[in-house]
């Protein structure tokens, strides 16, 4: 679990945080009862910003009952789901009002990879819609998935577009804001099932393009779609959708899919035109930048519209998070053990650039930046002031298979072990591997988040580092 989490690239993921109660309010409540509990937890999402996002998780205790109890600021989406159950789809819906008390019975399937139904007790009419609507768009997700299939799925489009509409008319209720929420999520969800659609349902948008000549009537329209739509915040799909649209647009100013992935954060913003939206996009793109100067240059330029739509509480959780790693600041004094069981601190490279990489055995990608991070070292061999550390977060236990495999692959720079939750990882709060840092000769911040040694930009940024420190010696 720990190898998966390190891994993964946060993408468009801020917390939700649960209010104290109010004095006098009533607490809304989920009240769970799992039959034929497997011991799996129960997760609680909420749809708010155009993402599902997680209210966190109970496990059921020797009754197989487990309760969520919160404060609510107003009507909305929550979904259940099996701790662990890494889907894409949000099937197991809630509609709650404020002071709701709703009771739900949870049925695990056999494999054990979701909940295989639930029953609510006296559900509302809106989460009666709701369930109505995703069952519908669920099945049209998974057409979309299967390639082979992709004719198919466009004639299913367009019986989804009547269902749709049908679903909007008969989905009325006496709850004008959910009629208005409803007709709003099902546009989004619409919307997103034509863009993912063409990027192949890869949530990274690198999993190919549909660019077959006889189906691009499809897509076309996608050209012209804005992207001020407010809407897609009351889906659990928006964010993705607003990627995806994006993503198609640049795609085809640029012809090619490796230009469109590079397109830079703020030429992307530039499209959205809804101050609400870009403040929602801006602070989803904030929870993946890991220093300083980016958030500086990508973020602070929105400041004001992000607290003008309720999130600056967000902003400066981040700000706080990244200005102590800013460049120049003074960096953490590590203190591990190598391989021959020497120990090593920052302080110990005092007057010598150092270069960290941050790395595991399990890790595929690290180990393919190994013979890059060797070649370098190898290009500063006659220097001596540099130095090149790597960190191995393979943990404690895992000593011994570590420093076999050390020597078994030859690596004969510095090699550090740490425990995956504790100095440098810790400290900078590093939530994927690889990761390379540069640091100068006085043991201050260059870069926590250098270029991989395969990017000839690391060996710039060195390069200029040495001349730096050299010219404020000589002066």
């Amino acid at each position: 679990m720990i190898r998966k989490l390190l891994q993964i690239i946060p993408l468009l993921i801020f917390p939700v945080v649960f209010k104290a109660y109010a004095a006098g309010t009533k607490p809304t409540e989920v009240n769970c009862q799992v039959h034929n509990n497997k011991g799996s937890a129960v997760f609680l999402y909420r749809v708010k910003n155009g993402q599902a996002m997680s209210l966190g998780f109970k496990r059921p205790d020797a009754k197989n009952n487990c309760r969520f109890s919160f404060e609510a600021d107003g009507d909305a989406i929550y979904f259940l789901r099996k701790g662990g159950a890494h889907l894409f789809e949000f099937t197991h819906v809630i509609y709650l009002h404020p002071g709701d008390k709703q009771k739900v019975d949870i049925y695990p399937n056999e494999q054990g990879s979701d909940f295989d139904s639930i029953k609510i007790a006296n559900p509302n009419k809106e989460t009666v819609s709701l369930k109505k609507w995703i069952s519908v768009f669920n099945q049209t997700y998974k057409q979309a998935q299967n390639r082979n299939q992709r004719d198919q799925f466009l004639d299913g489009y367009k019986q989804l577009l009547a269902t749709a509409d049908g679903i909007k008319k008969t989905g009325i209720t006496a709850n004008k804001y959910f009629n208005k929420l409803l007709i709003d999520k099902i546009n989004t969800e619409v919307l997103f099932l034509k863009t993912a659609a063409f990027f192949n349902c890869g949530e990274r948008m690198n999993a190919g393009y549909d660019t077959t000549v006889s189906r691009q009537w499809f897509y076309e329209t996608l050209a012209k779609e804005k992207t001020d739509r407010a809407d897609l915040l009351q889906s659990e799909h928006g964010l993705q959708m607003l990627n995806y649209l994006l993503g198609y647009q640049f795609f085809q100013q640029y012809k090619n899919g490796e230009q469109m992935l590079g397109v830079p954060f703020l030429e992307k913003i530039k499209k959205v035109d809804n101050d609400t939206v870009r403040a929602v996009y801006a602070t989803a793109h904030m929870e993946q930048l890991t220093n300083y100067e980016q958030f500086a240059s990508e973020i602070q330029p929105f400041k004001q519209i992000i607290a003008n739509a309720g999130l600056q509480g967000y902003y400066q959780k981040k700000y706080n998070e990244l200005s102590a790693y800013a460049k120049g600041k003074p960096a953490y004094n590590f203190s591990l053990y190598d391989n021959n069981d020497k120990h090593y601190s920052l302080a110990d490279f005092k007057g010598k650039v150092v270069v960290l990489d941050i790395w595991a055995m399990w890790c595929a990608p690290c180990l393919a930046e190994k013979p890059n991070f060797k070649k370098l070292e190898e290009e500063y061999k006659d220097q001596k002031d540099i130095v090149f550390v790597g960190v191995s977060v393979d943990g404690m236990a895992k000593k011994d298979p570590w420093k076999d495999f050390v020597a078994r692959k030859g690596y004969k720079n510095i090699e550090l072990l740490s425990n995956f939750d504790e100095s440098i990882m810790k400290y900078y709060n590093i939530g994927g591997i690889p990761r390379f840092m540069v640091f100068d000769k006085e043991g201050k911040i260059v870069s926590v988040d250098a270029p991989r040694p395969s990017n000839s930009a690391l060996k710039e940024l060195i390069e200029e580092t040495l001349k730096k420190n050299d010219h404020a010696v000589s002066n």
